[in-house]
């Protein structure tokens, strides 16, 4: 049955490896795109919960900014105007202190997620905090309190807003340090997407199915060059398949480097006494009317 499946030829062979190499560029794909990777890695919890985390944490960062800004500009500025005694440079002090304060809170308690990957540089950045926080305390103090020492809510309202604005600025940091994790978690798995794609597209021979694609279009072109034959091709089995692709995988190996081959001479052995049949070598020569095989003397 097998031998009236007539061979491939082979370009036709060639022909079905380029197929099977289209088949594999056609399984994979086009290349990855980086926005289905957006979502790879699951929150612990749903987006809204954390944009809900964030709007409040704002509203109240603005709510603890807004009296403890006011009484940080009013001692800058009046601080500062007791030894120079420039309005527009009082002004500017006083803008200046309210940064210093209470934005490098926050934007030192935010770089914790970030830039403190060392000692060192966490050490730097808790003590460049801990020194914004003690302006902010020490100005909303010394302007909240006088006169009103005794007042226990004097104090509180004095202390917590520098505090608030520092607890607030440490909840942002956590929910960027995530969402820093999330980012770096999809940007991986989507390198390593394209990685993957980019190896089977350049190679793909390398593909973990391509002795099976390979297969299939062999057998696709076994049955176009054989199309006459459709009772013999409606009788193979898959063993018969295996068989006649093997037989196709192994038709562009038929040729092999040959050994010389062996040839019996007489030579005399002293030993025996006599004339004794042994081996020895054909030198393969050429000459003009082709190759032919010669005894070496």
């Amino acid at each position: 049955m097998l031998a009236q499946i007539k061979p491939l030829t082979q370009e036709e062979r060639q022909l079905a490896r380029s197929a099977a190499q289209e088949a594999v560029q056609r399984e994979i794909g086009d290349r990855p795109n980086r926005e289905y990777f957006n979502h790879h890695s699951a929150r612990r919890y749903p987006p809204g919960v954390t944009k809900l985390i964030n709007v409040l944490c704002i509203v109240l960062l603005l709510a603890a900014f807004t009296p403890s800004a006011i009484r940080l500009y009013v001692i800058g500025s009046e601080t500062f105007g007791a030894a120079v005694s420039f309005e527009l440079a009082m002004v500017a002090v006083g803008i200046a202190t309210v940064l210093t304060a209470e934005i490098g809170q926050v934007v030192f308690s935010l770089a914790l997620a970030t830039l403190g990957t060392s000692k060192g540089a966490r050490r730097l950045l808790y003590t460049s905090m801990g020194i914004a926080t003690a302006i902010a305390l020490v100005g909303n103090v010394q302007v909240a309190l006088p006169g009103h020492i005794e007042s226990p809510f004097a104090w509180l309202e004095a202390i917590a807003p520098p505090l608030l604005v520092l607890s607030t600025a440490y909840v942002l940091k956590e929910q960027m340090l995530e969402s820093i994790e999330m980012r770096h978690a999809n940007e991986r798995a989507y390198q390593e997407a394209v990685n993957d794609w980019q190896r089977s597209a350049i190679n793909p021979e390398a593909h973990p199915r391509w002795m099976q694609f390979y297969a299939n279009a062999i057998r696709d072109a076994l049955r176009k060059g054989n199309s006459r034959r459709r009772e013999a091709l409606e009788a193979l089995t898959n063993g018969d398949w295996r068989a006649l692709v093997y037989r196709e995988l192994q038709a562009d190996n038929w040729y092999e480097t040959p050994e010389a081959p062996v040839a019996p001479v007489l030579v005399e052995s002293p030993d025996e006494g006599g004339v004794v049949e042994a081996t020895r070598p054909l030198a393969l020569s050429m000459n003009g009317n082709g190759s032919h095989h010669e005894a070496s003397e």
